[in-house]
């Protein structure tokens, strides 16, 4: 079970500039499903993974493969967009983003 960001923190986190609802700690490749490493533009070599969600109208219209900025506080990294994916969660609709970091993030 991955980490979450705790709210204080996940309130200076936007993904291309979008505000998220939720976010998770980066974490290693070895807990990712062995389906992204063949049609989803995974790195092997690559750093960490996340998964991010936003809810309502007041999120970025993302696809695979897009390459888009994750900011932390004042630091910017970019990262990858390997899955797109919705949840219906207790009659709300939740956008999840899976994103893979394109350098290492320094906490």
């Amino acid at each position: 079970m991955q980490e979450h960001f705790s709210e204080e923190v996940t309130e200076n986190i936007t993904l291309d500039g979008y505000e998220v609802l939720m976010c998770n700690r980066p974490f290693n490749q070895a807990f990712i499903d062995s389906k992204y490493f063949k049609d989803y533009g995974v790195d092997v070599m690559g750093h960490d993974f996340m998964n991010i969600a936003f809810m309502g109208d007041d999120m970025p219209v993302l696809n695979r493969g897009d390459i888009v900025d994750w900011q932390y506080y004042d630091d910017v990294y970019q990262v990858q967009v390997i899955d797109v994916y919705k949840l219906f969660v207790k009659g709300l609709d939740i956008q999840y983003y899976l994103v893979q970091l394109k350098q290492p993030f320094l906490q």
